[in-house]
């Protein structure tokens, strides 16, 4: 295996894979929410991470009760396992950091996909980027405007002040660029400010004194693995991500298979290592 970082510091031997979907073949005797037969999807949440007989890439994983989220007949494995945890994530960074409200199931028909419709959903005026070419899938979700990130980066910045000011902003790549065009957007605000961020950068250090990032750490498990929040991981699993999967409002950006089965998975790696993957989400499947 080859990191790009070690964010997750694997223990090794290790067996990757955080989020999976299938069938399940036998439960334990103090299972109720799921049976033989059911469909479902999973993430490796709380102490599952650090257990390899939980992970993915592997042809029969276990799973806990609390992590699991039921599919019924109409959803595909490809879009249960495509959204359970970066929905989770988002929806963790945007309330539980950023403090900014979830939309009501109550009010809302459509329940929202992601970090732009989530926010949207919830009444904000949500300014985002994209490449051109994937620019009709950012779209559905909802955004007030989007701008194109393959400009100049002096165009993006500007553009990207010329929408504010902002309630509160995170940068989901995750790169060097889009740190240092946050560096240099909040840097030239004047008082400098904080932004959030799915992983940590190479060039984090190279960040203006008065701007601060603030990244992933776990996103996903102050939502679901924290006790005290215990009625919002049900709240997520069982009513939000549930419901806007069968209406179709949640969904995930669409599937590309990695061929060979479990033999496959270095390659796999290999295109996001390359920075070769966009607008798709690579998906093994193990049983081949």
């Amino acid at each position: 295996m080859r990191c790009r970082y070690n964010m997750f510091n694997p223990q090794f031997p290790a067996v990757l894979g955080f989020t999976y979907a299938g069938t399940f073949t036998d439960v334990g005797p103090d299972v109720s929410y799921v049976a033989p037969g059911d469909r479902v999807a999973v993430a490796r949440w709380g102490g599952t991470a650090r257990e390899t007989r939980y992970a993915a890439f592997q042809k029969y994983p276990l799973a806990l009760e609390r992590n699991v989220l039921k599919l019924d007949a109409g959803t595909s494995f490809e879009d249960g396992s495509g959204v359970i945890a970066n929905l989770v994530a988002v929806v963790s960074a945007l309330t539980i950091h950023m403090g900014l409200e979830k939309p009501s199931m109550a009010d809302q028909q459509a329940i929202g996909g992601l970090a732009v419709r989530f926010a949207s959903d919830a009444e904000y005026e949500v300014v985002t980027t994209s490449s051109p070419a994937n620019e009709d899938l950012v779209r559905r979700r909802n955004p007030a405007s989007i701008i194109n990130h393959r400009q100049a980066q002096d165009v993006v910045i500007r553009s990207i002040r010329e929408q504010g000011p902002f309630h509160a902003i995170l940068e989901a790549t995750g790169t060097e660029r889009g740190t240092e065009i946050m560096g240099k957007l909040l840097e030239q605000t004047g008082g400098g400010g904080v932004f959030f961020s799915t992983s940590p950068s190479r060039n984090d250090s190279e960040l203006p004194a008065n701007v601060t990032k603030r990244c992933w750490s776990g996103y996903s498990e102050d939502r679901v693995s924290d006790n005290a929040r215990s009625e919002l991981r049900s709240w997520f699993l069982r009513e939000y991500l549930l419901h806007g999967l069968q209406t179709g409002a949640v969904f995930p950006n669409p599937a590309s298979k990695i061929e060979g089965g479990l033999s496959g998975v270095q390659a796999g790696l290999d295109l996001l290592n390359d920075g070769k993957v966009s607008g798709v989400r690579l998906v093994v499947y193990p049983q081949e």
